[in-house]
């Protein structure tokens, strides 16, 4: 496995220690050019999870290309990153981390990542195993098999989490073959025996489908977290939060371990993602064309103050809290994924569509401000949406005000 340590790049300044774990599979696109990249909704789904919740650490499974992860995992602000390359066109992991916690790789093999979590916070220490099944039975068994033989040698508090490829029980499955005894059986079994314990959780029970038509629809239940007594005790009120499926076939899971801090309010800044939008322009020129009394500089300062208050007014009005709409849409994806469980129908299947196109035009805009926030270049966004690329990479008003007025042409 290979490890890849970097200066920090963007601190997003928290120090929660969470745990994220999204789940993306394999490419389904058939023209080879599309197998090594990630999808623009994949991107997007990673970062508004990472900016809302500021994990200490992430991990991914079937990666495919740890170069285009190096460059997201800078984006985002984690510190290290370690990789498990793919075998062909399958597989490959990734654990990116932040300073504030350190972590040790005691064992790396293409199913388990074993750790070793030291919280610099409060100087807990932990073990973790973070898991990507192996989708054969003969593979299952020998994942179970190593598990066990680390269970048998760790004395530390013990985090199991990840893909298993697997279920708990028979009401974890919907649609398709009925679950294999036996297979539950030697699941079970295997918890059993590393006296590991299922996490509660809060979201759809699901955490995988097929996407298929209501006829063929199969949903299971097979990203869990366990753990063992000692850790369950240290965390009592962890809980593992089930996110909507973005660019993937499977539900992200996000592990906190700890109440999230209080938000702090935020100065007044023009945001690159109003430029967008055509209304947004004469709201700056009517602003600007207001009659002020004094000197050239009061003059100049009054002007801005009036278009600051027009545009927190526009704002309001045209785009409201973009973070409380991507939230309720998040709320009303999970709600209809719900239903989809319940007795997949196409109206629900269009709906579900409907709100994932809007729930990625939100993030474009969210996209947009955080580039803004850390002056951050995202060339690959130009690839999806070229008018978005050549947006973010107007200078800010602060360092070429000239240059800004120019292209405005105010």
């Amino acid at each position: 496995m290979s490890q890849v340590p970097t200066l920090p790049e963007d601190q997003w300044g928290c120090k929660l220690p969470l745990l994220l774990i999204p789940v993306f599979v394999r490419s389904q696109f058939s023209k080879p050019s599309t197998v090594w990249r990630l999808a623009f909704s994949w991107k997007l789904a990673l970062g508004d999870i990472v900016r809302k919740n500021r994990p200490s650490n992430v991990f991914l499974m079937e990666t495919k290309n740890n170069v285009t992860l190096e460059t997201i995992r800078r984006r985002l602000g984690f510190n290290f990153g370690s990789y498990v390359d793919p075998v062909g066109l399958s597989g490959g992991l990734a654990l990116w981390w932040k300073t504030e916690v350190e972590i040790d790789i005691e064992t790396s093999t293409k199913n388990i990542v074993h750790t070793v979590i030291s919280d610099k916070l409060n100087s807990n220490v932990w073990a973790a195993s973070f898991i990507y099944g192996c989708p054969n039975r003969e593979g299952r068994e020998q994942v179970w098999e190593d598990l066990m033989c680390i269970g048998q040698s760790e004395l530390l508090l013990w985090l199991c989490m990840g893909d298993f490829n697997e279920i708990l029980t028979t009401r974890d499955k919907v649609g398709g073959n009925s679950p294999n005894p036996r297979r539950l059986a030697s699941f079970q079994g295997m918890l059993a025996a590393c006296g590991l314990v299922d996490l509660e959780f809060k979201g759809p029970r699901f955490t995988w489908r097929n996407n298929r038509g209501s006829g063929d629809l199969i949903m299971e239940r097979i990203d869990m977290a366990f753990a063992n007594a000692k850790w369950r005790e240290m965390y009592a009120q962890a809980i593992v939060l089930v996110e909507a499926s973005i660019g993937s076939d499977h539900n992200p899971l996000l592990l906190n371990t700890v109440f999230p801090l209080k938000k702090v309010g935020k100065p007044f800044r023009f945001k690159s993602f109003w430029t967008t939008e055509e209304s947004c322009k004469p709201v700056i020129e009517q602003a600007w064309a207001l009659e002020c009394t004094g000197s050239d500089q009061e003059k100049v300062c009054k002007k801005l103050r009036g278009c600051k208050d027009k545009l927190k007014v526009w704002h309001h009005q045209n785009f409201g809290d973009i973070c409380l709409q991507i939230a309720v849409l998040k709320d009303q994806l999970a709600e209809i994924q719900k239903r989809i469980e319940a007795g997949p129908k196409p109206g629900f299947i269009a709906e579900e569509k409907v709100i994932k196109s809007k729930l990625e035009d939100l993030w474009q805009k969210d996209a947009m401000y955080w580039h803004q926030r850390s002056r951050i270049k995202w060339l690959q966004m130009g690839d999806k949406n070229s008018r978005f690329f050549h947006l973010t990479t107007i200078p800010s008003a602060a360092k070429k005000p000239t240059c800004e007025a120019q292209r405005w042409k105010w």
